[in-house]
């Protein structure tokens, strides 16, 4: 038996108490399309059916060259959102305003960590496996992942991109950073050969039914999922059959990019 009743135990914390777990709320989600962090968050409430609408946080157009690419106005200004160009955040009623001069919460894993206390939602945490961080670190190596998505995601016609000014912008950000944009034709072809092979290997990684843990859906598939989705926008990318029915289980509202990979 329990030592503490469940309603009295001390463990409860009072923001997440039994009037905070309501079914029936609905949140407002500002998000990029492309950014594997906001899809961690649209994964994870999609899959636990808990609803939310979208609000893009591109559209108005950047100019990088007038205030450190911080250029946006109209109502789909991140900027007043947070003070800074900074998504996913998650508005609505109960969810905690982190900072005095924020609308919502930011920063996407403490949305995935309020979302599952408060839905009170069986969502195991990271497990820290070696073969997945391995998969990781290589998919997230600035010579993989940047130059074979970075320029193909703004030929993805989603909202991200509607205005050219906004590519303008995402490709400024990089080029600031000192990415690498694209390869050459020859360069592109053998790192795509070579993520195939690894995607080959990742394959006998997923032990669940398409999840990665046989104990179920938990948030090594939040934190995998959505760099596997990028990839989607690379054309000659081969998924072997394990790893497309994973990729399958993304949300109901963040489509794979298979059909338009270029």
């Amino acid at each position: 038996s329990l030592l503490f009743p469940r309603s009295h135990s001390p463990l409860v914390s009072h923001i997440l108490s039994a009037n905070m777990i309501d079914a029936d709320v609905e949140y407002t989600f500002h998000c990029y399309d492309h950014c594997p962090f906001g899809n961690r968050v649209a994964f994870l409430m999609d899959h636990f059916g808990i609803k939310y609408k979208v609000v893009y946080g591109y559209g108005s157009g950047a100019l990088p060259k007038d205030c450190e690419g911080e250029g946006y106005d109209g109502d789909l200004n991140p900027l007043r959102l947070t003070g800074k160009k900074q998504l996913p955040l998650l508005e609505g009623a109960g969810v905690p305003i982190v900072k005095p001069d924020y609308i919502g919460m930011a920063e996407s894993l403490e949305i995935c960590s309020f979302l599952i206390g408060r839905h009170q939602l069986v969502c195991p945490c990271a497990t820290g496996r070696p073969d997945i961080k391995s998969i990781e670190s290589y998919l997230l190596d600035k010579k993989v992942m940047n130059p074979l998505t970075l320029t193909r995601l703004t030929k993805i016609p989603v909202a991200d991109w509607a205005d050219p000014r906004d590519i303008s912008y995402h490709l400024w950000k990089h080029q600031k950073k000192g990415d690498i944009l694209e390869y050459s034709s020859e360069e592109d072809a053998e790192a795509i050969k070579d993520l195939n092979s690894k995607l080959i290997e990742f394959a006998a990684m997923i032990k669940g039914d398409k999840c990665l843990n046989t104990w179920g859906f938990g948030m090594d598939d939040v934190i995998m999922l959505p760099w596997l989705r990028r990839l989607t926008c690379i054309k000659g990318v081969v998924f072997p059959v394990a790893v497309k029915e994973y990729i399958s289980t993304v949300g109901a509202q963040v489509e794979d990019y298979t059909k338009h990979a270029v």
